[in-house]
């Protein structure tokens, strides 16, 4: 169900959020969605500390004052490991800001959250649309990707996936995101395609390297909406997305609740439906690769601007004009 409004980002991803819920935030670093420091019953899920954070972010110049106190500090395996199991259940909600695209498995982190919680909890998303940010030239995640991370239990990204995001990545000038309607697309490539020989070492043995990120996925709003039907299908999230709100910028909005999708169409119709809308998306995408012409004017409007311009060339060459 796709929402429209004049809402901004914070109003979109608090949607199905108030503050007398206990929320769950993953990885808010120096942008909480719903600061303790505001008043919310917010608890912090994320990869260090507050100080570790707040030492990794010093020399960037962003808010570290920001960063707030890490409840449940996460390294390895499903995140419900690292929350108190009588806390397990305890949640009304869960936010999360450009995460999904990082995890290695995100399966298994749906069914954690099924697990952290309410039966009527919410799941809040921020997600980056590939067609405008640095993922651009890369392919869409499409269920199967998915269902391989969850059979092989990923902890660490793909070597696939490490070498398309090297290789692949693309700036808009000196832009990592843009938006819609910018007035100029100059893509360059960040990297050679000698990039695809430097990541192998890096995740062999998966158990023992470190884990290196990237955006391991990437979406249309079409494409995430279609991934959650298929994976509802096949019994393997137990969540269905309620509200969504479509691309400002770089970024697309979608509310998720416990449950299987409400369809008013049979699964295989909507299925075909979001085929084609991605289409229709990944069409749009090419299009703004394209010169931009002008806009043809039609009507009353183009009928007031063609006499104006019959009147002035009738003035530069010294004749009266016709009326």
């Amino acid at each position: 169900m796709e929402t429209n409004g004049t809402l901004n980002r914070i109003d979109k991803l608090l949607r199905r959020v108030d503050r007398s819920m206990r929320v769950l935030e993953i990885g808010p670093s120096y942008s909480p969605t719903a600061p303790k420091a505001a008043g919310w019953q917010s608890f912090v899920l994320d990869h260090a500390s507050q100080a570790e954070l707040r030492e990794k972010y010093a020399s960037l110049g962003v808010p570290t004052a920001n960063i707030e106190p890490v409840d449940f500090v996460w390294h390895d395996g499903p995140i419900e490991t690292a929350v108190p199991k009588h806390m397990h259940g305890s949640f009304d909600a869960c936010i999360a800001s450009h995460v999904i695209e990082h995890v290695p498995d995100p399966i298994s982190l749906f069914h954690s959250l099924d697990r952290l919680l309410a039966a009527d909890g919410v799941v809040s998303l921020a997600v980056p649309d590939k067609r405008f940010c640095f993922d651009f030239f890369r392919p869409l995640t499409l269920t199967p990707a998915w269902i391989e991370a969850f059979e092989r239990k990923a902890t660490r990204h793909s070597k696939r996936a490490l070498r398309e995001c090297q290789a692949y990545m693309a700036h808009n000038g000196e832009l990592v995101a843009w938006g819609q309607h910018e007035a100029e697309i100059a893509l360059r490539l960040v990297a050679d395609v000698t990039a695809m020989k430097h990541v192998v070492d890096a995740v062999e043995p998966p158990d023992l390297s470190p884990y290196v990120d990237c955006h391991a996925w990437c979406f249309t709003p079409s494409s995430f909406e279609l991934l959650f039907l298929e994976l509802a299908a096949l019994g393997l999230v137990n969540f269905r997305i309620s509200d969504s709100f479509p691309t400002v910028g770089c970024e697309f909005f979608v509310t998720l609740r416990k449950g299987q999708p409400e369809l008013a169409v049979p699964a295989q119709d909507r299925r075909l439906q979001l085929l084609r809308a991605i289409a229709g998306e990944l069409a749009e995408q090419d299009a703004c690769l394209r010169p931009k012409s002008p806009p043809k004017r039609r009507g009353r409007l183009a009928r007031v601007s063609h006499s104006i311009q019959r009147r002035l060339r009738a003035f530069r060459r010294g004749e009266k004009p016709k009326s």
